[in-house]
Parts: structure tokens; sequence; C-alpha cells
């Protein structure tokens, strides 16, 4: 593990993980490199609707936008300063017309440990 990061923004390196339609796209700012146990990036969603289900603990805090989440539990529309705890295995539906928020994984290594690399 390296030590502290600084993360600028101009620094960020937005790879994009699901569309079309639309784009959702993350920029890493703690990943396996630096941590062996959480992951934190920040995301775009740009008129996307993506189904996933997660494969590790996820929080979402919104920055910007709207991001409306279909859970089993309901439907969820997260506006800036809205936060929501996702447990591992939730099955869901991402939407939205632009959103932009923080997101945090725990396990960071989810990939490695699904075969997702």
């Amino acid at each position: 593990m390296s030590g502290i990061r600084y993360v600028k923004p101009v620094d960020r390196a937005f790879t994009r993980i699901g569309g079309p339609p639309g784009a959702i796209a993350m920029a890493r700012d703690v990943s396996v490199n630096e941590s062996e146990s959480f992951g934190a990036s920040i995301g775009t969603f740009e008129h996307c609707e993506l189904e996933w289900t997660v494969l590790y603990d996820e929080y979402i805090y919104i920055l910007e936008g709207q991001l409306d989440l279909e859970t089993r539990e309901g439907v969820f529309n997260l506006v800036p300063g809205d936060g929501i705890w996702l447990p591992n295995g939730t099955w869901m539906v991402y939407r939205a017309q632009w959103a932009k928020a923080v997101v945090v994984v725990h396990p960071v290594n989810w990939r490695q440990i699904h075969g997702h690399e």
C-alpha cells in the first residue's frame, strides 16, 4: 500500500462503466493500490439506466443532480445532500438524467473476489 493520496479534480481519470444508453463513469480516488479495505470514487451518471446487483457494500452521497435508485424496497430519489447505504447483494437500477456522487465500496477488491477484472 502506498502512503497518503491527495487528489485534485484535474487529476481524476474517469472510466466509463455503463451504457449505452447514457453513460456512467467512475474516477477512483481510493482503489486497491491505496487501501486493503475500502474504495472511494466520484461517479457521474448521465442519461442512464443500468440494472445491477451490488457485489459489495456501497454508500452513495449525491453532490449534484438527481439519481433515482429502484430497489426491491422501493424507489429512492436522491438529490444533493442525500446518502444511501446499499448492503452486499442489493438488486437495483440506477437511473439519472444527470448526477454526480461520491461512491464508497467495501471490500475494495470485490472485482478480484468475483472475477470481474
